[in-house]
């Protein structure tokens, strides 16, 4: 099912107007900015003893995990600014 949709949705952007690359330039701008809270979710939960118990991240994968975040999210603000200059 989520084959045909998908091969439906393509014909129509094919029928249309719609820039395939600038439509996949739009779609990682999208996937790049998501990313940041999900990032942080994920962290989250990771350290989450409540959750995990004994199973929480160690220093190595927090250094790694937070750092991520941090550089996903200064690059989202980046990418805002040079949109609105």
């Amino acid at each position: 099912m989520v084959i045909a949709v998908s091969t439906i949705i393509g014909l129509w952007i094919n029928f249309t107007n719609v820039d395939p690359i600038k439509a996949l330039v739009y779609t990682a701008v999208i996937n790049g900015v998501t990313a940041v809270p999900i990032l942080y979710t994920v962290m989250k939960i990771a350290n989450d003893r409540n959750i995990l118990g004994n199973k929480v991240n160690g220093r190595l994968s927090n250094v790694i995990g937070w750092s991520t975040v941090i550089i996903m999210g200064i690059s989202v603000g980046i990418m805002l600014l040079t949109f609105t200059y």
